[in-house]
């Protein structure tokens, strides 16, 4: 029976090397903030939650440690379903942490947190869960980056999310550059990269970054549980197969993805589940 996307295994072999390269430096994973999750059997949902006080949830090298911590738990929850990626205290993220950013501020540091962060947020993109960014605040910068490794991205109705990144002097770190074209395309994505502008929620929206606005009347994440269970209604294993396809469809050539298609078809096919579809006639009920 197919269990993951045929690149996962090297994806996983690459990003353990490049980690243990970090371990060493104790100065990178140090730092304020935290990232919690909590993980929801009944609904297989968890939410993992950046949270720095006073830094506008900007991430220091020791949440960037929970968050590879917090994404190999989310690698082996079997039964899960969806995860909700966002913020504490009203922002979502604001990038890395000065203090960090100040303390590798050369090209080897920014050559080891960009490789280790590029293999983090691949990692946490292909996940079998349903990956829903819910942006409180303001994303800019790596936080904006980050709501890109989600399939999904929910703003709130005074939400802003903005790659601002050439205002500083740099490029994406994260991989974000390579993962906004795919959702926008290549010319929103340039414009976008280029001007450095913060987009509001509507416009987010009409620009294919943003995948829905949340009405802001109730809790953000207890909305976005909503939103899930409405869009993504059907059992967890065929959900978690589902993905599987949207990842080797984006990872791999085309051979090879239609060879990993054709694996997680056969590992489906005449199961219990499309037994009972079948012997149901629910493929023609309303």
């Amino acid at each position: 029976v197919y269990s993951k996307p045929i690149t996962m295994t090297w994806r996983r072999s690459v990003f353990s090397a490049r980690s243990r390269s970090l371990s060493g430096g104790l100065e990178f994973f140090s730092g304020s903030g935290r990232v919690t999750m909590q993980q929801d059997e009944s609904s297989g949902i968890a939410v993992v939650t950046l949270d720095n006080p006073g830094k506008k949830n900007a991430l220091s090298g020791s949440m960037m440690a929970e968050f590879e911590k917090v994404t190999q738990r989310l690698e082996q929850w079997s039964s899960g379903k969806a995860v909700i990626l966002s913020g504490h205290g009203g922002d979502f993220c604001t990038g890395v942490d000065l203090d960090l950013v100040r303390n590798i501020l050369h090209s080897e540091g920014g050559q080891k947190m960009s490789s280790y962060l590029h293999d983090l947020l691949t990692q946490f993109s292909n996940l079998p869960l349903i990956s829903v960014a819910v942006i409180p605040g303001i994303a800019v910068g790596g936080g904006a980056e980050l709501t890109t490794a989600c399939d999904f991205r929910l703003m709130t109705p005074g939400s802003k999310i903005g790659f601002v990144q050439i205002k500083m002097g740099v490029v994406t770190g994260f991989g974000g550059g390579t993962r906004l074209t795919r959702i926008v395309g290549r010319s929103q994505a340039l414009r976008m990269l280029c001007s450095g502008k913060v987009y509001r929620a509507e416009e987010s929206k009409a620009l294919g970054l943003a995948d829905d606005i949340l009405s802001g009347k109730d809790d953000s994440v207890e909305e976005a549980k909503d939103w899930i269970k409405d869009n993504f209604p059907h059992n967890t294993e065929m959900t978690r197969q589902m993905k599987k396809i949207i990842i080797g469809a984006s990872e791999l050539d085309s051979r090879c993805s239609l060879q990993n298609e054709r694996d997680i078809f056969v590992s489906t096919w005449g199961q219990p589940l499309h037994l009972d579809a079948v012997n149901s006639n629910i493929k023609h009920r309303e």
